[in-house]
């Protein structure tokens, strides 16, 4: 079996390349398309609805960034007018994919060198999941990860440094466990259901 992915960007990316290899037992990747942002993404799905139907599963994988906005309804809107394919998983992180990937507390803590106990026990009740992850990784004692994930602008502002994303895809391909992950992200939970589902749905129809 065959999946096409669809994701905002090449962190989300390992994220579904991981998702796909642990949960989809036989499947192999197809191709992956958007990488240019939530609203490209968007945009895509029609087409990727249509791949869905005719050549193989298609996973989407998107933030829900907005904190007054639930899942159910971004994908309400997302899908509106189109005859939705049920090989199509769309797929919604809350807020951003960074909460799934500081989920696993244990493996994040001691990536970056740093105690357990300041990692969010519930990273999908962050305000800002990006901010929170620079900040912990301001804490690391390694500073080759430190600097590559922090630009320190002074006077308290962190922004994403120059490795942000190769450190962070680096990491999800290494050591991130979705299993230990999906305890504290129930978003990712459910999205890890969605993925096995998929393996199931298809050799039903084989």
């Amino acid at each position: 079996m065959f999946i096409t992915l669809g994701v905002e960007d090449a962190l989300s990316e390992a994220v579904a390349v991981k998702l796909v290899e642990r949960y989809a037992e036989g499947a192999r990747i197809a191709r992956t398309v958007g990488l240019r942002g939530n609203d490209d993404l968007r945009k895509r799905l029609p087409s990727l609805n249509a791949i869905s139907s005719y050549q193989g599963p298609a996973l989407a994988l998107t933030d829900l960034d907005n904190p007054q906005r639930c899942p159910a309804e971004l994908v309400a809107s997302w899908t509106q007018g189109i005859r939705r394919s049920p090989n199509l998983v769309l797929r919604v992180a809350v807020l951003e994919v960074e909460a799934w990937i500081i989920a696993d507390r244990v493996n994040f803590a001691r990536w970056l060198g740093i105690s357990e106990n300041v990692v969010p026990r519930a990273p999908e009740e962050v305000d800002d999941p990006k901010r929170a992850l620079v900040q912990l990784a301001r804490r690391s004692r390694n500073r080759t990860l430190r600097d590559g994930l922090v630009r320190d602008l002074g006077n308290g502002l962190l922004r994403p440094g120059p490795d942000y994303n190769p450190e962070l895809r680096d990491f999800v391909n290494r050591r991130w466990d979705p299993e230990a992950a999906r305890l504290s992200a129930p978003s990712l939970s459910r999205a890890i259901r969605r993925v096995s589902d998929l393996t199931t749905s298809h050799e039903s129809r084989t």
